[in-house]
């Protein structure tokens, strides 16, 4: 009977709000506002006055004309301030927590292993739901989409967006200064976390969500 009354709460859960589907989301840049703290301390750091739109976070070395050595130097000195101290971008906890009522949320960032910690209290201290966090230590995040067979990512560097794409997963763009210029097939645009809300919640139908969910069952 139990098993039962799960089967019916499931059906009328799906009948109302569609089948749920898993939603991948980046921190920085995504859910952290980020950029604004790593130009400062980097510029400071490496006496440099680069501007945001200068700024390519897929590859610092090569912004700031940099070893990775000098590289792994900052991060051991600033690494866990950056990575406890950005403010959250505006509407993020609203509408994740929005979003997390009828999908799965899986966090999928570049951020090493060793920030688990101090990357579990940010997103506790600024509530912001979720399912898995996947701490990769690469900008590589195809395989992750895919083995957790997510449905869109939303992300910010239109370089990762272009390879998880080229997979098949379609992925949000929060639009950012850095990441302007036409948008290849599966990369759609969104400018606030109201329009990554719309896409997934009210319009799934523009990245085709219910036929991803449809394959999970």
């Amino acid at each position: 009977m139990p098993g039962q009354w799960n089967i019916v709460v499931y059906v009328i859960f799906v009948a109302k709000w569609g089948l749920p589907v898993r939603i991948g989301v980046d921190i920085d840049g995504v859910l952290a506002d980020s950029l604004s703290l790593w130009i400062n301390e980097l510029n400071s750091y490496f006496k440099k006055n680069k501007r945001v739109e200068q700024i390519r976070l897929l590859d610092i070395c090569e912004t700031y004309e940099v070893t990775p050595q000098e590289l792994s130097g900052f991060l051991a000195r600033r690494g866990r301030y950056l990575m406890t101290r950005p403010e959250p971008i505006t509407g993020a906890s609203q509408y994740l927590g929005m979003i997390k009522k009828q999908h799965d949320v899986y966090i999928v960032t570049a951020r090493d292993e060793r920030y688990r910690q101090e990357t579990m209290d940010w997103l506790s201290k600024y509530n912001l739901p979720y399912d898995e966090l996947l701490l990769l230590g690469s900008h590589e995040k195809k395989e992750a989409c895919l083995s957790r067979n997510l449905s869109v990512l939303v992300e910010d560097t239109l370089e990762i967006g272009v390879k998880v794409s080229s997979a098949g997963v379609p992925v949000l763009l929060l639009d950012a200064p850095y990441n302007q210029g036409a948008l290849p097939d599966l990369i759609y645009r969104a400018y606030s976390w109201f329009d990554v809300y719309r896409t997934i919640i009210v319009e799934p139908h523009l990245l085709n969500l219910a036929c991803t969910a449809e394959r999970r069952i």
